[in-house]
């Protein structure tokens, strides 16, 4: 039986990141949904949700990474789908409002202004995401986090505090915010393979 990830990129990325890339070429007998998404962050999560209610009776992993982790912990919660969590940025709201007014460039060749009502549209993603936490709390050893200590985006030592406060897995790593490696963590990491490999559903 063969296990389906869906990767979730972060904002301004898409769908043909380096974290999909990593799973075609490690994990090729698995199937891969890798969408892009729009920078809305209420519309991804309806995105993503209606993937994740097509396969909810298969074998579906969960992979995000940045804005794209705080959404597969979102989904967890939701519908109990494992996630694996690569920089999850958990604190969104103030990381958009750090860029309020500024043109935001993606990956893709298109750009927005950055304005309030972003911000607000992440504050309402950061409450339901807080509410899961304290609601519901991680299924035991269903969300493993990669934390890349040289983070130059994130504050992980609050990213890690809201990590295990969820009860998620952590995993550190001496490594940056696109987490440079990760190629090679899916090929040599035991607890990572494990994690992607074990059959669910």
């Amino acid at each position: 039986m063969k296990n389906i990830f869906l990767n979730i990129h972060g904002f301004g990325s898409s769908g043909a990141n380096s974290k999909a890339a990593a799973l075609s070429e490690n994990f090729h007998d698995h199937e891969l949904i890798s969408p892009d998404l729009p920078p809305d962050p209420l519309e991804s999560l309806e995105i993503i949700e209606a993937i994740v209610l097509e396969n909810i009776n298969r074998p579906l992993i969960l992979q995000g990474s940045s804005m794209g982790g705080l959404f597969s912990l979102i989904m967890h919660f939701r519908h109990s789908v494992p996630a694996l969590l690569i920089n999850p940025a958990l604190t969104p709201a103030a990381l958009v409002r750090n860029r309020l007014g500024e043109i935001y460039e993606f990956s893709n060749g298109d750009s927005i202004l950055i304005t309030e009502d972003h911000v607000n549209r992440f504050a309402k993603v950061e409450d339901e995401l807080n509410k899961g936490i304290a609601e519901k709390g991680v299924h035991n050893g269903e969300v493993l986090a990669l934390i890349g200590e040289q983070d130059e985006l994130l504050d992980q030592k609050i990213m890690k505090s809201i990590l295990r406060k969820a009860g998620a897995d952590i995993i550190s790593y001496n490594t940056d915010h696109r987490f440079e490696g990760y190629e090679q963590v899916c090929r040599h990491n035991l607890k990572v393979r494990e994690f992607l490999l074990s059959l669910r559903g």
